[in-house]
């Protein structure tokens, strides 16, 4: 196991913060080794934080019971988070390099140009994540990975992007250990878990209905199309139904167990009673319910206009996730109103999870799309304790100057952003290493005479899963 990388995410919701760490092993298996969560009552909005010491002090508490799932000669250093919220879509960008005749545009040229993108100013907002759409070499399609040579290269983006506040407010309920390695948009990573490439290829809108947001994602011929956000959420059914004079907690309770997004077959009216004797009829919450869950659902199916998309080429349908998600018939509502084929996510075949983590799988894909997403190690072996003289006196702490305070903390960003950039430059040409022994394998295999047994089909999806974040989009 001590050769097994952990990792260690967190994810801050409008209701909870949820929290996972998971090993993951030379051969891509993913074994999830505890799954915590918090939850939260008014300190996120919209995916802001707005009050930083309540979502702080959860996030430290979390931290404390995922170190309990490991040896207590190991500690959590660093973790990846999710970020998402009411701001959060992607734009358009594209790329244009002359370079002389008979350059070979490697993937190293590709990816540098990607990182660039990156640090590309935007007024008001953040670049949290760039995902290449395609790229072409002296007008010539590139697929895959292969090099090409050409003078002119054009590479199109989607640039994720986001209210820049939206990123500080969440980074300052980290101040020092454990440290955030990269802010990943949780749609993505999400998708990256819900869609297999199939759906990807044929045509797929990913819908996540969160608490206080609903996001769209439109994936097409592989590769992202679209994404944007809708201030709108499970809670704001919640609150429809605290209207009926009932509680927060009983609202929800009358969400959860009885809400229904379709009257399927006759309606009565009848009383309802809740936890704490409260009394509403079956009438009122079935209206309260329907009037928001519709006005939900008629901003997803706007969004097919406002991509510009036709429903009809989507091959996969529409895959919804989230907590609302799991509202009664919302999929038959969704059918009815988009006119498209609709099914509940869950965790795509080839992902490779320990089999006790497999029956919860569809409940957390948020926390476990950023679990595959990680590939740094986020935990750290502690040193030996030494024995120390106590009749020594206590060194004398002397305060530490504002000014200087302010110094080091920039000389640290700046060390951790370089540091930043070495890693993903170490990781692009890992990846090319990676793609070339994979060649070469697969050049091999070409060449036996006899397809593969049962046992080399498991090699062959093991040794997939090795290359699986590498080989699929260049989104993480």
């Amino acid at each position: 196991m001590d050769t097994d990388r952990y990792i260690v995410a967190i994810e801050i919701g409008s209701s909870k913060i949820t929290g996972a760490i998971a090993t993951r092993s030379l051969k891509g298996v993913v074994t999830v080794l505890g799954i915590d969560t918090e939850p939260l009552n008014g300190s996120v909005k919209r995916g802001f934080v707005v009050n930083a010491d309540d979502v702080s002090s959860k996030i430290k508490r979390l931290i404390r019971k995922l170190n309990n799932r490991i040896s207590t000669s190991k500690k959590i250093k660093q973790v990846y988070v999710g970020i998402g919220g009411q701001s959060l879509h992607a734009e358009d960008h594209m790329i244009s390099r002359d370079y002389p005749e008979g350059t070979i545009i490697t993937e190293e040229i590709i990816r540098h140009l990607q990182e660039e993108a990156r640090e590309m100013p935007i007024a008001g907002a953040d670049i949290l994540e760039v995902v290449r759409t395609e790229v072409t070499v002296d007008d010539q399609l590139r697929t895959g990975r292969e090099e090409l040579e050409g003078s002119n290269l054009k590479m199109g983006l989607k640039l994720i992007v986001a209210r820049d506040e939206l990123k500080r407010s969440v980074a300052q309920c980290f101040r020092g250990e454990p440290s955030v390695i990269r802010y990943i948009p949780t749609a993505l990573s999400t998708a990256y878990v819900a869609l297999s490439n199939e759906d990807r290829q044929a045509g797929v809108m990913l819908v996540d209905f969160g608490a206080e947001t609903t996001t769209v994602s439109i994936y097409k011929d592989g590769l992202l199309r679209y994404l944007s956000t809708i201030p709108l959420g499970g809670q704001n059914i919640t609150r429809d139904i605290m209207t009926l004079k009932v509680t927060g907690p009983e609202a929800e309770s009358f969400k959860v167990r009885l809400g229904s997004a379709k009257v399927m077959g006759e309606e009565s009216n009848i009383t309802l009673r809740g936890e704490n004797l409260s009394e509403i009829k079956s009438l009122d919450l079935s209206k309260v319910v329907k009037a928001r869950i519709e006005e939900i659902v008629a901003n997803v199916n706007a969004h097919f206009d406002y991509a510009k998309c036709d429903r009809k080429s989507l091959g996969a349908g529409m895959v919804i996730v989230g907590g609302a998600a799991k509202l009664s018939n919302l999929a038959e509502l969704l059918a009815e109103k988009c006119d498209i084929r609709v099914r509940k996510g869950a965790l795509r075949q080839d992902m490779l999870l320990d089999v006790a983590s497999q029956s919860k799988s569809a409940d957390y894909l948020q926390i476990l799309g950023l679990l595959y997403c990680g590939r740094e190690n986020c935990v750290t072996v502690l040193p030996k304790a030494v024995d120390e003289p106590h009749d020594e006196a206590p060194e004398e702490v002397k305060p530490v100057d504002p000014k200087e305070q302010k110094a080091r903390e920039r000389e640290e960003q700046e060390r951790r952003k370089r540091e930043e950039k070495e890693q993903r430059k170490r990781e692009a040409e890992e990846a090319k290493k990676r793609e070339k022994e994979r060649k070469e394998k697969e050049k091999q295999e070409k060449e036996k005479s006899k397809g593969p047994g049962l046992f080399g089909k498991w090699k062959d999806m093991l040794r997939k899963a090795e290359t699986l974040l590498d080989d699929e989009n260049d989104n993480f």
